[in-house]
C-alpha cells in the first residue's frame, strides 16, 4: 500500500522514470537529395521523408540554419497545408513557413492540444502542465501580459536560458509561457505556446541531471491525431512528389451531456473485525453507511492447497448479514505454496493465475448472495504488493484479473467484480532501495487496458488519498501544484486524481464502467508517528471537513459507486493504520466520525 513508502517519499521526491517522449535516435541512415535531404530515422523500414527548399519554401535551410536534427528532431511527416501555410512536422516543432517574412516559424501546437481537448491526457500522459487559467491575464493590457508572463522564466534560469538560446527571436520561435516552471517528479517542466522545456534533476538516458531539453511536440501532435495519417504517411522514393494535402485546424469536441446518477452513492467503511466487530457495525450503521471492507489474505485462509480456514470469515460475512451491512472482499497475499521460485519476504501473486481463479471462485461459491463485489487484488504497481521492487506487470495482472472474473461469475453473476485498486504515485525509482518501487498509476491503469481488461471487471478500483491536501483541489493547475512544501507537486498527492483515471476509461470506450473508491482518508498529525511528516500538517477538523468534502465531490459524479473510508477502527500499535480512523482506541468518535455521520446520504 502507498502507506508502506511514505518514509521513503517523505525523504525522497518521486522519480517519474519512464521517459515522457521517446528520446532521439541519432543515425546515419539519411543523405543528400535534390535541393535537400532524405531522413529515415523516424519512418517506417525502407521509407523515409524529405526536408527540401522545393518551390521555394526553404525547409532545408531553415533545418540547417535552427540547429538541425539535434535541435529540431528528425521529419515525422510530409509538407502539407496548414491555414494557408505550407507545414511540416518534426520531432521537436512543426515547422511552418511564412513567406512575408522569409523563415519558418514554429506552430503554436502546445496551444493546439489545448484546443483539441487534451491538456488532461497531456499532464497525465506527458507530465505537460496545463496552462494558466485565464485569470492570470486579467486586467493587463497586451505588453503587460508579455512582460509577465516572461517573467515566468525567472523561476529557473537553466530554462529561462534554454528559451532565449534558440536561434532567432526567442518570443517568435517559442511564443510566451503558458505555464508556470512545475516540478513535475524527475523534472521541472515549463510549457510555452510552442515547446515544452524540461531541465532534468537526476539523469536519465536521453539528459544529464540539470540539463535542460526540448520536448517532442511535434511526434506528441502526431500521436494525439491532431494531423492525420495521410501526412505522416513516409515517402518510399526519396524527394517524391504529391500534391499538398490541406488540413483542418483542429475543433475540440463538444462535452457529452452530463451523466445522470442512476443509483444511489454507496457509503463504506473498512474496518477491523478483529475485536468489537459488533460494535464497529454498530457505528457503520449508525453513521448512516450501507457498506463495509474487509481484506482477506489468502496465504491465510488457504495455508496448504485445499485446507481452508474459515471460521473467521464466516464471522464477518454472517455479521455483515445480520447487520444488513453489503459486504467487498479485497482478496490479497498468495500463499508460499503458490509462489514457487519468488522472493516470499515480500507479498506477491500466485506462480499460477488459476490457482488465484480457484480460492476466490471458492469464496463466491461459500457466501454466494452474501457477498456483493470482491476486489481482485490491491495496489498491484506497487513492489511490495507485487512481489517487490520491479516485478509490477500489467500484463501479469490482467493474466489474474480475467480468470479470476470468470471463476467468479460463474459462481454467483451478481457479485461486483472490481479490479484492484493502483497506489497513487509516480514512478518511484530508487537504485539504493532496489530500484522501482512504485509505477506511475495512470500510466500502469492504460497498461492494463493494453493487456486486455475490458470486459473483465465491474468497477475500477482506486485509492485517492489526498496526503495534506484539500479534496477539491485541481492537481492539473500549476498554481497548486507549485505551492510551497512538501507532497503537492504530483498529481498523486491529490484526491482528485481519480479524474485522470476516468479520462484513461473514457479513452478506452469504458465510460459505462464505475469507479470505486475502496480506499481513501486523511491521516492526522495527533494520532501520526514521525514516519507521517505530511499528516503533522492535518488537524482533526481538517479530516473532518474533507472527509465530508469528498463524499460531496464523489455524490455529484455519478460514476463514482462506492466509497470506501480507510479506516473506522484500525487501532493497535500502528500508527500507519491509527492516523487515519475515524474513531479512537477508546471507541470514541473523532470529529470526522461525526462529521460522516451528518452528511445527507
Amino acid at each position: 500500500m502507498l502507506r508502506k513508502i511514505v518514509g521513503i517519499l517523505l525523504a525522497l521526491v518521486i522519480l517519474v522514470t519512464s521517459a515522457p517522449f521517446a528520446p532521439l535516435a541519432f543515425a546515419a541512415d539519411d543523405y543528400d537529395i535534390a535541393n535537400g535531404h532524405f531522413f529515415t530515422q523516424a519512418a517506417p523500414k525502407g521509407k523515409g521523408y524529405s526536408v527540401t527548399d522545393q518551390d521555394g519554401v526553404r525547409f532545408w535551410s531553415e533545418f540547417q540554419r535552427l540547429g538541425g536534427a539535434a535541435a529540431v528532431g528528425y521529419p515525422v511527416s510530409r509538407r502539407f497545408l496548414w491555414s494557408g501555410f505550407v507545414t511540416q512536422v518534426m520531432q521537436r516543432v512543426v515547422f511552418q513557413w511564412r513567406p512575408d517574412l522569409n523563415q519558418v516559424l514554429f506552430v503554436n501546437v502546445f496551444d493546439l492540444f489545448s484546443e483539441a481537448g487534451q491538456d488532461d491526457r497531456l499532464l497525465a500522459t506527458r507530465s505537460t502542465p496545463k496552462p494558466l487559467p485565464p485569470s492570470f491575464d486579467a486586467g493587463r493590457s497586451f505588453p503587460e501580459v508579455v512582460q509577465a508572463r516572461l517573467a515566468l522564466l525567472d523561476e529557473t534560469p537553466p530554462i529561462r536560458a534554454a528559451y532565449n538560446g534558440v536561434v532567432g527571436d526567442p518570443l517568435t520561435m517559442n511564443g510566451l509561457p503558458t505555464s508556470r516552471v512545475t516540478d513535475m517528479g524527475n523534472h521541472f517542466a515549463l510549457r510555452t505556446q510552442r515547446v515544452l522545456y524540461q531541465q532534468w534533476k537526476v539523469n536519465v538516458p536521453w539528459a544529464s541531471a540539470g540539463q535542460v531539453t526540448a520536448a517532442l511536440g511535434g511526434s506528441i501532435a502526431i500521436e494525439l491525431g491532431i494531423f492525420p495519417k495521410e501526412v505522416i504517411e513516409a515517402e518510399s522514393v526519396p524527394g517524391e512528389s504529391r500534391p499538398l494535402v490541406t488540413v483542418p485546424l483542429p475543433t475540440r469536441q463538444p462535452p457529452p451531456p452530463p451523466a445522470v446518477r442512476t443509483a444511489p452513492l454507496g457509503y463504506g467503511f473498512q474496518i477491523d473485525p478483529s475485536e468489537g466487530y459488533e460494535r464497529a457495525q454498530q457505528l457503520t450503521r449508525d453513521a448512516g453507511f450501507n457498506w463495509m471492507k474487509y481484506q482477506i489474505r489468502w496465504e491465510e485462509f488457504e495455508p496448504r492447497p485445499g485446507s481452508y480456514q474459515w471460521t473467521f470469515l464466516d464471522r464477518v460475512v454472517n455479521g455483515a448479514q445480520t447487520a444488513n451491512l453489503k459486504l467487498l472482499l479485497s482478496v490479497v497475499a498468495a500463499p508460499g505454496w503458490a509462489r514457487t521460485g519468488q522472493d516470499l519476504a515480500q507479498h506477491g501473486p500466485p506462480q499460477d493465475p488459476d490457482t488465484y481463479a480457484r480460492f476466490v471462485g471458492v469464496v463466491a461459491a461459500r457466501y454466494k448472495g452474501r457477498i456483493h463485489a470482491i476486489e481482485v487484488w490491491n495496489e498491484q504497481n506497487l513492489g511490495r504488493e507485487w512481489g517487490g521492487a520491479n516485478k509490477q506487470n500489467a500484463a501479469a495482472y490482467a493474466a489474474l484479473l480475467k480468470p479470476a472474473y470468470q471463476a467468479i461469475k460463474t459462481v454467483d453473476p451478481n457479485i461486483q467484480v472490481i479490479t484492484g485498486a493502483l497506489t497513487p504515485a509516480g514512478n518511484v525509482n530508487i537504485p539504493d532501495l532496489g530500484g522501482v518501487l512504485a509505477r506511475d498509476d495512470v500510466e500502469y491503469l492504460q497498461e492494463m487496458y493494453d493487456a486486455g481488461i475490458k470486459g473483465f471487471y465491474d468497477g475500477i478500483g482506486v485509492h485517492p488519498s489526498g496526503f495534506n491536501n484539500a479534496p477539491d483541489l485541481d492537481p492539473g493547475d500549476a498554481a497548486v501544484q507549485g505551492r510551497a512544501g512538501g507532497f503537492h507537486g504530483h498529481r498523486s498527492f491529490y484526491f482528485r486524481n481519480f479524474e485522470y483515471y476516468r479520462d484513461v476509461m473514457v479513452r478506452n470506450g469504458d465510460e459505462a464502467k464505475s469507479l470505486w473508491f475502496t480506499e481513501f482518508g486523511w491521516a492526522t498529525g495527533g494520532q501520526a508517528g514521525a514516519e507521517w511528516g505530511y499528516a503533522q500538517e492535518n488537524s482533526e477538523t481538517n479530516q473532518a471537513e474533507w472527509l465530508a468534502k469528498a463524499f460531496h465531490i464523489g455524490k455529484e459524479r455519478p460514476y463514482i459507486a462506492v466509497m470506501f473510508v480507510w479506516n473506522l477502527n484500525f487501532f493497535g500499535t500502528d500508527q500507519a493504520k491509527r492516523a487515519f480512523a475515524v474513531i479512537n482506541p477508546d471507541w470514541s468518535p473523532r470529529p470526522a466520525y461525526w462529521a460522516l455521520k451528518n452528511l445527507p446520504k
